[in-house]
C-alpha cells in the first residue's frame, strides 16, 4: 500500500475508531465529578462514573490531556506511587510508567487530580494488565516492526480495522515508536483530538 493511500486510510479508520470507542471521560462519584481525558492507556467509562481499560504492554505510557496537579497509583488497594505538583506549576503527560511492570490480569488503580480540582477529588481509571498471551503477542509484534515507520502505520491500521484501539493506541504511544513525521502528526493528532465532546 502506499504511504499517500496509507495515511487518508489510516485517518479515515482514526475516525471510525473514534466513533465506536471515544477515549474516556472518567468522573468520580462523590459529589464534586471530576472528568480528566486520560489518551493512552485507552480506557473506556463504565457504569459506575470511573474508566476501565485493558493495558496490552506491561509498562504504558501515560498520556492525560489535561495539566495534573497530582497522580497515585495504588495496587492492591496501597498507594505505591505518587506524583505532586509544586505550587501553581501542574505536570503535564506523557510519563513514563514510574513502577515494576503491570503483571497479566493485574488491576491498578490511577487516581487523577487533574489543574481545576479540589484537594481530594479524583477522577479514577482501573488498568487491568491484558493475559499474558495476548501481552507476549504484543511485544512479539513490537519487536517485529524494528524502525520502520511504514510497518508501525500498518500495524496501527489493522489494530484499529480490528477494533482494538487499546493495541492500536500502545503502539502509537510506544517508546520505541520510531521518530517519522507521519508517526508524530498521527500521535499529536490523537492528543489533540483528545476525547471529543
Amino acid at each position: 500500500m502506499s504511504k499517500q493511500h496509507l495515511r487518508p486510510a489510516l485517518l479515515m479508520i482514526l475516525g471510525l475508531g473514534w466513533l465506536l470507542a471515544n477515549s474516556a471521560q472518567a468522573l468520580q462519584r462523590p459529589v464534586e465529578p471530576v472528568a480528566v481525558c486520560v489518551v493512552t492507556p485507552r480506557v473506556e467509562p463504565v457504569t459506575e462514573g470511573d474508566a476501565i481499560g485493558l493495558v496490552p504492554t506491561p509498562m504504558p505510557l501515560l498520556v492525560v490531556v489535561e495539566p495534573l496537579l497530582e497522580l497515585r497509583i495504588e495496587r492492591q488497594g496501597l498507594l505505591v506511587w505518587q506524583q505532586l505538583a509544586p505550587a501553581g506549576r501542574p505536570f503535564r503527560a506523557p510519563l513514563a510508567w514510574p513502577l515494576a511492570p503491570i503483571a497479566p490480569g493485574e488491576v491498578v488503580l490511577l487516581r487523577l487530580r487533574p489543574e481545576q480540582a479540589a484537594e481530594g477529588s479524583f477522577a479514577q481509571v482501573q488498568l487491568v494488565g491484558a493475559d499474558a498471551e495476548r501481552m507476549a503477542r504484543t511485544a512479539a509484534l513490537i519487536l517485529s516492526l524494528g524502525q520502520s515507520p511504514p510497518a508501525w502505520l500498518a500495524a496501527i491500521e489493522t489494530a484499529l480495522e480490528a477494533g482494538d484501539v487499546s493495541l492500536a493506541w500502545a503502539l502509537l504511544f510506544e517508546p520505541q515508536l520510531p521518530d517519522a513525521g507521519d508517526l508524530a502528526a498521527l500521535r499529536n493528532e490523537v492528543v489533540r483530538r483528545g476525547c471529543g465532546d
